[in-house]
């Protein structure tokens, strides 16, 4: 029996042969979905009279929302941190081969790096939405080069920086466009940071404390002016 048109013409995709995670653990059960919703089999067969349009075959594969990677240098041979002249290219092979490890969507991160660098390589990242392509781009996350020269990890020491009196616009000349930047790594404890943190909230960019010396007080000091997440917790920072 088709699936009840009075109700939606939109298709019931039926999902066999799969296991869902539900209460904690993985259990073997068919899944109904229709315009990217998931159905009660019940109201649709007792309610709308109706079933499947399609079927598909899971071959006892796992159904799971996608991963989002919000930190990713790069992948399958490709350096987001490399200004190259086929780095459109190498971000289209990352969507596509990541897609196999269950991830749909992800933020290319550029790790500390000259301010050429970044003035090449942003206007070359946009968000797009994912799908069977690859996955989807969220936007870039820019991870330094503000931040301390005492946590700085594999971050090249001669690239960081300290923000100057001009603060905001300082950072806007290194990296040269914010266009498509959705999460910045700083560390809160730099001189001026409070003013970079609440210029980025106010243009809709996550602010990520990372790589950081700051104790409690500078970090609740950063949350209060808009900071709301933690590059890498408990790896390069304080205990």
């Amino acid at each position: 029996m088709p699936s009840n048109k009075s109700v939606s013409d939109a298709p019931i995709v039926q999902f066999t042969n799969c296991r869902i995670l539900r209460d904690h653990q993985l259990q073997r059960e068919d899944l109904w979905v229709r315009e990217g919703k998931i159905l009660n089999p019940e109201k649709l067969f007792f309610d709308e009279k109706g079933s499947a349009d399609v079927q598909l075959d899971c071959k006892d594969s796992v159904i799971a929302p996608g991963f989002i990677d919000v930190q990713i240098n790069g992948g399958f041979g490709v350096d987001f941190s490399l200004a190259t002249d086929d780095f459109k290219s190498g971000i289209d092979l990352v969507s596509q081969k990541i897609l196999s490890h269950g991830v749909t969507s992800f933020c290319p991160t550029l790790v500390t790096s000259p301010s050429s660098v970044y003035h090449q390589v942003l206007p070359q990242i946009s968000v797009r939405n994912g799908g069977a392509h690859g996955a989807g781009i969220l936007g870039a996350h820019l991870e330094g080069p503000f931040i301390s020269k005492e946590k700085k990890g594999a971050h090249p020491e001669h690239c960081l920086r300290t923000f100057e009196a001009g603060a905001f616009q300082d950072l806007l000349a290194t990296y040269g466009c914010l266009d498509c930047v959705q999460i910045v790594t700083l560390a809160p404890e730099m001189r001026r940071s409070s003013e970079v943190i609440r210029e980025l909230t106010k243009r809709g960019i996550c602010v990520s404390l990372g790589h950081s010396v700051a104790n409690l007080s500078q970090a609740e000091e950063a949350v209060q002016h808009g900071a709301t997440f933690i590059t890498h917790l408990f790896n390069a920072m304080l205990p």
